[in-house]
Parts: structure tokens; C-alpha cells; sequence
């Protein structure tokens, strides 16, 4: 399963950052909704970041190096995956008829 990288962090703290807003738990939450993160979790992600000291005159990559030199960042997005749920369905079919996998509906 993936996990939450330090590329996609880092690209968030950009965003956040160049539209000059704070790295705030709040800011954070609306910008990660496709993950599973508590708001523990959140503010303590907001914590870190801001020990980083990223400003608004660093690049994408600079802020990525920063989250990856950072072991406290590395083991709290080890921990997050995605909200994305998938259903599998296997299926074997043999003779005539219908090989429906999830509801029916016949009128």
C-alpha cells in the first residue's frame, strides 16, 4: 500500500507557503483529505514542519530535502495511507446467465 511521501509533502508545504499561509493543522487537513490522518497525527505533522523553518523563498525540492533529513517527519508519513478504499470481487462463471459482481438491478 502507499504512504504518504515526502515529495507529496513537500509539494503541499510549497503550496501552502507561496499562497502565504501558515502550515497550520487546519491548513494541512483540507490539503490531505484523500488521507487517513487523526488530528494527533495532524498536529503533530504541523509541529515538525514548522521546526523546519520553511519559508516562501525555498524551492519544492529544498523543502523535500529538509522533510527527508528529518527522521520525526520520515516515521509520522510512514504511517499514512491513503482514505482510498478498493473493493476486489473474483468471479468464476460457467454456463449461461448473468456474472453480476455487485448489485442488480432488473426492471
Amino acid at each position: 500500500m502507499d504512504f504518504l511521501t515526502s515529495s507529496i509533502l513537500s509539494g503541499i508545504a510549497y503550496d501552502v507557503i507561496k499562497h502565504g499561509m501558515m502550515l497550520t493543522a487546519d491548513n494541512l487537513k483540507d490539503r490531505l483529505r484523500d488521507w487517513l490522518i487523526d488530528d494527533s497525527v495532524l498536529l503533530k505533522l504541523s509541529s515538525e514542519l514548522e521546526r523546519l523553518s520553511l519559508t516562501d523563498d525555498m524551492s519544492e525540492s529544498a523543502i523535500e530535502k529538509r522533510i527527508t533529513a528529518s527522521p520525526e517527519l520520515i516515521s509520522i508519513l510512514g504511517n499514512i495511507k491513503p482514505a482510498v478504499e478498493s473493493n476486489t470481487i473474483i468471479q468464476s462463471h460457467s454456463g449461461s446467465g448473468d456474472n453480476v459482481g455487485r448489485d442488480k438491478i432488473s426492471f
